[in-house]
């Protein structure tokens, strides 16, 4: 049986073709609208904190971007690793492994992407410095503490963010006919280095 494979360049790569790592998966809708407020031109470097199976980084390395991943759990970084091997997207995504607030950055980025919130405001202190002026800031978030952690993370640099709250039902079959399974609201906190 042939593996699956995503033949299109829009963003949104179906979830079923990615191994998942424990920390699960940004869905496919999410990414692609991640990849939207990104205004992604096709030569940026990004960098991706707490990557989980790497779908973002992917995401944004076949639009031609350059991306640093890195991911805290060894675990989690292998799964990335794979999904990086499968999509043939080794010399596009750097892993690092490690915590965010300890690794050694020797680039300079046009956006970083918070999956992994976890120690927000010390990861922040060492990436901020690596964003260029006019460079993007994103984070996803789950969590209602997380949300207002962001804000207060990005204000404090003097990023007046904006907030976008996604809430995804799909359809699925119920006794025949179709009923709407949601999902986990996901918010996007997201602003622009001055």
């Amino acid at each position: 049986m042939r593996e699956k494979e995503w033949d299109y360049k829009s963003p949104g790569i179906s979830d079923d073709i990615f191994l998942r790592s424990k920390a699960g998966l940004t869905r496919e809708e999410i990414r692609a609208i991640i990849v939207s407020k990104a205004r992604i031109k096709g030569n940026e470097r990004i960098l991706d904190v707490g990557t989980g199976s790497g779908s973002v980084s992917i995401e944004f390395a076949r639009l031609g971007c350059d991306v640093t991943a890195v991911e805290k759990d060894e675990e989690n970084l292998e799964i990335a690793r794979k999904n990086i091997e499968k999509f043939g997207l080794n010399d596009k995504i750097e892993l690092i492994f490690g915590e965010m607030e300890n690794v050694d950055l020797n680039n300079s980025f046009d956006l970083i992407f918070f999956g992994g919130t976890d120690n927000l405001e010390k990861s922040f202190d060492n990436v901020f410095k690596h964003l260029n002026a006019g460079g993007r800031i994103i984070i996803a978030a789950v969590r209602l503490e997380t949300v207002v952690e962001s804000i207060k993370v990005l204000k404090r640099r003097g990023i007046n963010p904006e907030v976008l709250n996604i809430c995804l039902n799909k359809g699925k079959d119920l006794g025949g006919k179709t009923a709407l399974s949601p999902s986990y609201p996901v918010f996007l906190i997201y602003g622009d280095k001055k």
